[in-house]
């Protein structure tokens, strides 16, 4: 008989002992994996991000990205993990990118528009948050080789560096 095919008792209990070690190791990889996402990686955002957080994992096209998304006050904040994107400076590595928004009101004396923002800065200082369309008016320039000094600084300080 070959090998791991015969009817035998012996083989039949090697065989589950194996499986449940197997499976005993895929729960252990998939707490590690949520402990990781929950409490390690958050760690090294520029901002602080809630306990209570949506946790949104995703496999892009070229890269890998986690969004975290809560709501603080009249805000909802998103702060994206990823690694490093197709289009990226070859010395990026894996950032964060931070944005919050915050719903307009339509009419009535406290009428005002969404805003939309991205933290920028660096840590400990100069920090600032800017309007998405200057964000993406800056990766625009970028991606078309007109791109200012301020646009590349405001990029580059958008994009906090995971540790």
């Amino acid at each position: 008989m070959a090998s791991g095919t015969g009817t035998s008792p012996q083989t039949s209990l090697e065989q589950n002992d194996y499986a449940n070690k197997v499976a005993s190791n895929e729960v252990t990889a998939a707490e590690q994996h949520q402990d990781y996402l929950r409490n390690r990686l958050p760690a090294s955002a520029p901002i602080h991000i809630p306990n209570n957080t949506t946790i949104i994992e995703q496999h892009k096209s070229g890269y890998e990205q986690v969004k975290y998304r809560w709501s603080h006050g009249e805000f909802k904040y998103e702060a994206r993990w990823h690694t490093k994107t197709p289009n990226a400076p070859k010395n990026q590595g894996p950032s964060w990118v931070v944005t919050r928004k915050r719903p307009g009101v339509g009419n009535g004396p406290n009428a005002r528009r969404k805003t939309v923002e991205v933290l920028i800065g660096k840590k400990g200082k100069n920090i600032t948050w800017v309007s998405l369309e200057d964000w993406h008016a800056a990766i625009r320039a970028k991606n078309n080789g007109t791109a200012t000094k301020e646009q590349k600084e405001m990029l580059n300080n958008g994009h906090w560096k995971a540790e």
